[in-house]
């Protein structure tokens, strides 16, 4: 939600905002410094002086489209659930929504989902966590678990997939290919069928070992198993027939794995998101 304020005489930019809101000094300064302010159509990022005729622009959390669904906190990290239409970084993001609401931390994602992907995110509310957050990612010690409708029944009720992945970064397209080839990087994806919708529907539990951009998508696709409301990868036809515009999929699940450092404490601990993804589509 933007207000607008017209500067009556030179003042601090912290004041103008305290004396026309009802923010306290911590949000206030929270709120500039994640650079959701401009000065006459300019964004800053610092409090200063503004003179008398300035326009100031501000967004303020609009407590209905800002909500935000809390699934586990502690003094180090904030694991939250993502709608579906919404990007984790960048502006009015997952990241800038939680950052204009929290008041005693600055949440930093030490990961990320597909704009159109629900689910959970971890975030840091710290150096110490961000930097052995993002370590435990790179280092696939923090496993994830997703849930996805696709078009069709699996041949086998489980199974470990193996492929290698090429991204095209221009077309924002990945391809797969069963065979090694320049360019393409190994993947590993694993499914479970937890059951059949209906006679073209099943439900899928995924657990993807490698992390590759669109892997989980692009990866079923390629075994004929596209997940339902994918527009990139999936079968327009029956995306059309089920009235679904995003992908039936969302991160259910985290584990996370520290043997030691200041996350030890999460060791073995799993964060588990509760979500019926057929209410997603016309039955």
């Amino acid at each position: 939600m933007l207000k607008e304020i017209e500067v009556k005489s030179r003042q601090l930019l912290s004041d103008v905002i305290g004396d026309n809101t009802n923010l306290g000094y911590y949000q206030i300064h929270k709120i500039i410094k994640n650079r959701s302010v401009k000065i006459n159509g300019i964004r800053v990022g610092v409090d200063q002086n503004v003179n008398g005729g300035d326009l100031v622009c501000i967004y303020l959390p609009d407590r209905e489209k800002d909500s935000i669904e809390v699934v586990y906190r502690d003094d180090n990290i904030l694991v939250v659930s993502k709608t579906s239409g919404i990007e984790v970084q960048g502006e009015d993001s997952l990241t800038e929504r939680i950052n204009n609401i929290l008041i005693d931390a600055e949440a930093v994602p030490v990961h990320r989902l597909d704009r159109n992907t629900m689910g959970l995110v971890v975030f840091a509310l710290n150096k110490t966590a961000e930097k052995e957050l993002l370590e435990s990612f790179k280092v696939r010690e923090i496993d994830k678990t997703y849930n996805c409708v696709v078009v069709g029944v699996p041949r086998q009720a489980n199974a470990k997939l193996k492929a290698f992945l090429f991204k095209d970064a221009k077309k924002s397209l990945v391809y797969v290919s069963e065979i090694q080839k320049a360019g393409y990087q190994p993947i590993e994806t694993h499914y479970q069928l937890i059951k059949r919708l209906n006679s073209e529907l099943s439900l899928l539990e995924v657990k993807p070992v490698t992390g590759r951009t669109h892997q989980i998508r692009a990866h079923l696709a390629s075994i004929r198993l596209p997940i339902l409301g994918d527009g990139k990868y999936g079968i327009n036809k029956i995306n059309r027939k089920y009235r679904i515009k995003t992908q039936l999929l969302c991160c259910t699940k985290i584990t996370f794995h520290f043997k030691q450092g200041t996350l030890k404490y999460l060791d073995g601990k799993s964060v588990v998101l509760s979500v019926d993804l057929t209410q997603y589509y016309k039955k």
